[in-house]
Formats: structure tokens, sequence, C-alpha cells
């Protein structure tokens, strides 16, 4: 048996410290109704769900990818999709851009949901401000209880929310931002709880003002490996360096101009190589049908500097997150064309310009449908460990029930990969981009045949195994 593992030790080492439970995200509740699994490897339209919510929802799995829990920021769903006891009237809303569930660090299972209320029109009432409140699944016979609620945490604060894992692959830093200031607060979040005194960055645009408070609004999103954070104001999408270790904010990378006529800066996401930002600019809501003013979707480089536009939509085109397939989901609408049942795709999020292959109709809600929002996740779920292959080096497709077809023992964290089988006089006997299915030798001889295999994973990282296998009557 041969075996191969892309990547370095050190990578490997690396991956390893800094992994975690993916399958936390495999369960996605949004919009009204809508839902989907992800737990075949791809997504599969889920119309189970109780939540109907305008814009940020969150939701969670456990370890096997089996769905524990999910918000619209106002009510807690269990996972027979009941509102949980004491989880209603939380401090977020249907309107509020985001909403995250952080598990706590540790053996028990309790989660943290956090909520923001910016409602500036009735400041000084309880309800306005970041708060969190906890969960704990060991109640209510295992389908969980909101045990504290609406616990404060500031006042002024925007809509945006997002977190990462700390270095140490165990901790968790919740990152926000206040309002009327430039101000970042990271929390640090272990095994004791959430730390009371966050961390402060003090740099970027003051975040105020801008057309109906619109720049309290925006998604805010750190990379999957907590190197960068990014957040969207009105007209402009702020890129910075971020510290996993301290939870600092700081080396703006970029500020990017908005250049939609109308629209402004809604969603945001890095590809999972972190090398690409992808961002939305929305002209109106579900309900906004302008052919002279469409929703458009951009994509960033980091290293070069240089947005592209990706695709353009008549309606909005609105968050974006992404997948345990590798891929970005984007939340399209279109309510009075009805065409807000399907979710756009890029398919190859660490591709530049129009190599990432957006597709507007990527996936099917079955008739549910989108509106603003998506579901926020922890975000290092989506920091995806090194492509593997596990090749044997020997089959035998004679009819019986060993070794039939060459195909791998293990094929890892791929998003797209092709296999060329070349015999010993360099022809092409056999191609497909099915690699986990594999070859069965066809009308081959016996013999020793060479196979190509160029693959790349969903973290960016991409080029061209080789080696031989022996074909046996």
């Amino acid at each position: 048996m041969m075996r191969i593992a892309f990547g370095c030790f050190l990578l490997c080492v690396s991956a390893t410290s800094f992994s975690y439970s993916q399958k936390q995200a495999s369960i996605w509740y949004f919009g009204d109704r809508a839902g989907l699994d992800f737990n075949s490897g791809q997504p599969v339209a889920l119309s189970d769900g109780a939540l109907s919510q305008f814009e940020g929802s969150a939701s969670i799995a456990d370890a096997g990818g089996n769905l524990l829990f999910y918000t619209d920021g106002v009510t807690v769903y269990n996972r027979q999709h009941q509102p949980m006891p004491n989880g209603r009237n939380l401090w977020g809303s249907y309107t509020t851009t985001q909403t995250l569930i952080v598990p706590k660090p540790g053996i028990q299972p309790i989660y943290y949901v956090f909520t923001a209320l910016a409602d500036f029109d009735s400041f000084g009432s309880d309800s306005v401000g970041f708060h969190y409140s906890i969960v704990d699944l060991t109640l209510a016979g295992g389908l969980g209880d909101v045990v504290n609620k609406n616990v404060l945490m500031f006042k002024n604060t925007t809509e945006k929310m997002t977190a990462v894992h700390h270095a140490n692959g165990v901790d968790v830093w919740l990152v926000t931002h206040e309002w009327a200031s430039n101000n970042f607060r990271s929390y640090l979040i272990n095994e004791n709880g959430i730390e009371s005194i966050p961390v402060i960055s003090s740099i970027g645009r003051i975040h105020v003002g801008g057309s109906n408070l619109e720049n309290v609004a925006g998604y805010m999103k750190l990379s999957p490996d907590g190197s960068k954070i990014a957040l969207a104001l009105a007209k402009i999408v702020e890129v910075f360096t971020f510290n996993n270790i301290t939870g600092k904010v700081s080396g703006v990378i970029s500020s990017i101009l908005a250049q939609s006529k109308l629209g402004k800066s809604y969603g945001l996401e890095f590809s999972a190589s972190g090398k690409l930002l992808y961002y939305t600019t929305i002209p109106g809501s579900c309900g906004f049908n302008d052919s002279e003013n469409p929703g458009e979707l951009w994509q960033y480089s980091i290293e070069t500097g240089k947005s592209v536009k990706i695709a353009e939509y008549v309606g909005s085109l609105n968050a974006l997150q992404l997948g345990l397939d590798g891929k970005i989901y984007v939340s399209r609408c279109n309510d009075i064309l009805r065409e807000s049942d399907y979710l756009g795709v890029i398919n190859f999020p660490n591709r530049e310009g129009d190599a990432c292959q957006y597709v507007s109709e990527g996936v099917s809600l079955n008739g549910r449908t989108n509106q603003l929002g998506l579901p926020g996740f922890v975000q290092s779920y989506f920091h995806f460990p090194d492509p593997e292959i596990d090749m044997p080096n020997v089959f035998s497709p004679n009819g019986d029930e060993y070794n039939p077809l060459f195909r791998p023992f293990a094929f890892k964290n791929m998003i797209d990969a092709d296999l060329k089988i070349i015999n010993r006089w360099g022809q092409e006997v056999f191609h497909t981009k099915d690699v986990a299915t594999g070859w069965n030798g066809g009308d081959s001889p016996a013999g020793i045949y060479y196979w190509h295999i160029r693959y790349e994973g969903k973290n960016g990282k991409a080029g061209v195994a080789k080696g031989w296998v022996q074909l046996v009557d």
C-alpha cells in the first residue's frame, strides 16, 4: 500500500493543534423556515425548521453532526424544533445582522448565545446592548434549558459579532464592535467562562452615522485561521490583522470602497485560505427589483489589493457563509419575482476572478425562502486540514470481491480533483473527476499503470500526486 499525505510534518502538526469538531457547523437554519444539512458532504435542504428570521440566526450541532439547537436571537429552539424552557424573549431581534452560539470550552455541554439589539431610538431601556444567555443541554432530558438570560456585556453596540478559536485550539475569542466608537472588543471564552474585561483595539473608522443608522448593520467576519478580520460599513469594507493569541486587532490591511451606485456593503466571508475576501453590496431588501441597481458580489485579493466583480443579480445579494464542503453560500432574494428559494454558491472560493465559479441558483431550498441573513458560526470550524490521499498499489478486477477497484483508501479535505491512468507507453487509458469511485480496469490488460491526481484542498492547497499501481488478473 502506498500512502501519500500532502503537507509537511510541521503543517500537519499545526493543523492538529488547531483543529476542532467541524461537524458542529453541519446544520443550518435561516430565512423563512429554510435549512441545510451538510452531513452527507453536500448540502441537503431541510424543511423542518421553526425559525422565520429576516437577518442573523445561529445553529449548533454535536461532534457527530446531530442538531443540538438553533436561534433567531429572540427564541431558542431545541432539536425537536420547540422553544426551550425560558428560551423566549432573548434581547436580539429579527432585524439584527448577526447572532452567535459559542460552546463553553470544557466537558460540560454549556453554550453561550450572543445577541445584539442596537435600537438607538430606545437607548436606556434594558434590552438595548450586547447580551449573552446560557444554554445547559443536561437539562430537560437532554433537550436543553436556558438557565441564565440576557446578561448585559455592554450597551453601545453595533450589530456585528464574530468568533474564532484562540491559538491554543481550546479557548475562543468573541469579537464585537462598539457604536459611536472605533473600538473592537475581544472577549476570551475559556473553561471558567467569559472574561469580563475585553481586549480593546481602537483602530479604523468610528462606527457612526449613515442613512437610517446603516453603519450599525453589516457583517463582521474573522478568517478561519484567525489571522484577519473584516467588517462592512455602509460604503466601506475594512480589513485588519487579528492576533489570535492576544485578541488584538491591528495593522490596517485595506479599506475597500464599495463601488455600487446605490447599494451598501453587507455580507462578508473569507475564503478558507484567508487569501480572498468576498463581499456583497445590497441595493435594497428582498422586495427590491431594479435592473439599473442590481445586487453585487465582489472578490478582494489580500495579496494584490484588487477587487473584482464576480456577479450581479436583479434583487438582493446578502449574507455570505462558508460551508463544510469548502464552498461559500450566498443569500439571494427577489420576492417580487419569487426567486428567493435558492442560495447562490461560490464553488471554488480560493480561486481568483471568474475561476471561483459562482452559480446563482446553486442550492434549492425546496420551497423555503431566503431573507437577508445566514447562520453564524465560530469561524475556525472552517479551518480545514491539509488534503490527504491514501492509494493502494495493487488491485484485481477479476470478478471476485477482493480489491476489485483502484480507488483511494482515504480521500479527505478535497474540493476538486481528477484522476488519470496512463499505461507504460504513455497513453491515457482512463480519466475521471470522481476520484473516490476510482477505476475498474476497463478492458486494460494486466500490468503496471501510472496514476496522476491533480487536487485542490478545501483550504486552498493544490498540487499533483503521482504513483503506480499494478493491475492483477
